[in-house]
């Protein structure tokens, strides 16, 4: 790690504990073991320090969605490593989703900042990864029937409300993920797919 990305995490973590006023530059320098200055030669202040952080945050989440859609899984499959997803990214980066999640709604009605930008690429890239795995499903015979864009406007509010929750609450991962991917599974896959899927788990078994 660089000074610039030792700057960005120890801000991270000191704006999440302390929040942007309780926060100083002097503080972030002592901490990341840099000299203050030094902070003024990559950012413009404490502001563009505090934007650039969220930057970080949701271009890496977005590029953890452009991975997703790489990867060649069947629908189902698709709609847990995003759910999986939510909890692996706040284990990742937990002061700077929490400063997402936390910050970005109050920031929504200002045009052009970072989290309006961010937050709408983000539900883009979220409903279309979404709507292909569900119709993928429907078309395949794995999902029973439904609206593919109503469902995925809908999908969509669930798994931004699982990594609200993730991200206020990290380290807490196992039984709510698990519990989201049941829900799912019982809400989406045919009863045939979910009666030959047991199958399959207790001959393996």
């Amino acid at each position: 790690m660089n000074k610039k990305q030792s700057i960005l995490k120890t801000a991270a973590r000191l704006f999440a504990a302390q929040g942007f006023d309780g926060t100083t530059t002097r503080q972030i320098a002592r901490e990341a073991g840099v000299t203050e200055p030094l902070i003024y030669y990559h950012f413009e202040g404490k502001e563009d320090l505090f934007t650039r952080i969220l930057e970080y945050g949701i271009s890496s989440y977005l590029s953890c969605i452009d991975g997703l859609e790489q990867d060649n899984l069947a629908p189902f499959d698709r709609l847990r490593r995003l759910i999986e997803l939510q909890f692996d990214v706040v284990a990742d980066m937990p002061d700077e989703m929490y400063l997402i999640v936390s910050v970005c709604p109050v920031r929504l009605s200002e045009p052009g900042d970072i989290c309006d930008r961010g937050l709408r690429e983000y539900r883009r890239r979220l409903i279309q990864y979404l709507s292909r795995s569900i119709e993928d499903g429907v078309t395949s015979g794995a999902f029973v029937p439904m609206p593919v864009v109503e469902t995925a406007l809908m999908l969509f509010a669930f798994i931004s409300g699982i990594m609200r929750y993730a991200a206020m609450n990290p380290g807490n991962k196992e039984n709510v993920c698990q519990t989201a991917v049941d829900f799912c599974r019982r809400s989406l896959v045919q009863r045939n797919a979910r009666q030959t899927r047991r199958s399959r788990n207790e001959r393996t078994g």
